[in-house]
């Protein structure tokens, strides 16, 4: 590869770059898409691709067979693709382009799993009821309360996994007055990887969480909690990840099959997808991008082709 060409991939990375940045992308993704940018820009160079705009659907398809050949597997295939279509979605802002060869193409197969053993809505139900029904009296008389209010606590915060799909930045955010009792809704704030959004509350939550609210607890909970948070108005006082984590570990005491937060949210959204179409559920997950919901929508509809090739393997 010459200098003058090696100049110019370190410009056009540069750029690319600054494009993804400014579409606040994690610095993460950044990284993955201008990688796959410059691998895909090498392979044209070496098949006489310069120019991007005589580049066509076909040339594409070729890259993809490029890929195969190299025993790429079709997810790893698919984020290339994705890559390039966000790159072509570049050069046609920078009006390098007219039009983007890549907007359609996606090799079909198996799409990489998003989370292994998701749960099914009556086990996420299941999980609410179970774990309200914990009993503490046994405990001794100075534990007792102790615990009674952290099962409070518990309640609260496994309701908002469950039926909101909230991960545990976001549970940190949440103010009291983020829940409004009146209209059974909650709001919640944005993150650096989510955008907010206005849920609606499962009617099995709003009598507790105006008890949690109102009837003393989480003012008890001020009062024992020694940390920065005190005398904010956040709905759950204290280290917030520490309280998910021991929420979650009393969680897998009911069903061993969880594994985290992040698996309970997953198996919220994909019990979405079958509910909602994937904007509503982009909106209702958070997600800054359609490309997150997507990842979810694939699996959705693996599992469901799998079901019918059980059920009619020859239909």
């Amino acid at each position: 590869m010459t200098t003058a060409m090696n100049d110019e991939f370190k410009s056009e990375k540069e750029t690319f770059t600054n494009y993804l940045q400014q579409k606040k992308y994690m610095p993460k993704t950044v990284t993955g898409y201008v990688q796959d940018m410059v691998t895909f820009l090498k392979w044209a160079a070496a098949n006489g691709l310069d120019e991007m705009e005589n580049l066509q659907y076909r040339d594409l398809l070729n890259y993809v067979q490029y890929e195969q050949q190299r025993k790429k597997d079709v997810s790893t295939i698919n984020q290339r693709l994705t890559s390039i279509k966000k790159y072509f979605n570049f050069l046609r802002v920078t009006e390098t382009v007219s039009h983007n060869p890549a907007s359609t193409l996606r090799i079909k197969g198996k799409a990489r799993t998003v989370t292994e053993q998701p749960l099914s809505y009556e086990e996420l139900e299941k999980l609410y009821h179970e774990y309200k029904k914990s009993d503490h009296s046994q405990a001794s008389e100075n534990s007792k309360e102790k615990m009674e209010l952290a099962h409070e606590r518990s309640i609260i915060i496994t309701g908002l996994l469950i039926w909101q799909g909230l991960q545990s930045g976001e549970l940190e955010r949440l103010e009291v007055n983020h829940i409004n009792i009146n209209e059974g809704t909650i709001y919640i704030p944005s993150t650096t990887r989510s955008n907010s959004r206005t849920l609606q509350l499962s009617a099995q939550q709003i009598l507790t969480l105006h008890t949690y609210i109102h009837g003393g607890t989480r003012e008890k909970l001020l009062e024992a909690t020694y940390s920065k948070r005190n005398g904010e108005d956040y709905l759950i006082p204290g280290n917030v990840y520490a309280h998910v984590k021991y929420t979650t570990q009393s969680l897998k005491g009911i069903n061993p099959q969880i594994k985290n937060v992040q698996h309970i949210r997953a198996s919220v959204i994909l019990y979405w997808l079958k509910q909602y179409n994937k904007r509503q559920v982009q909106y209702m997950a958070g997600h800054r991008y359609i490309d997150s919901t997507e990842r979810y929508a694939l699996q959705e509809m693996d599992t469901l082709t799998d079901q019918l090739t059980k059920h009619h393997p020859f239909g």
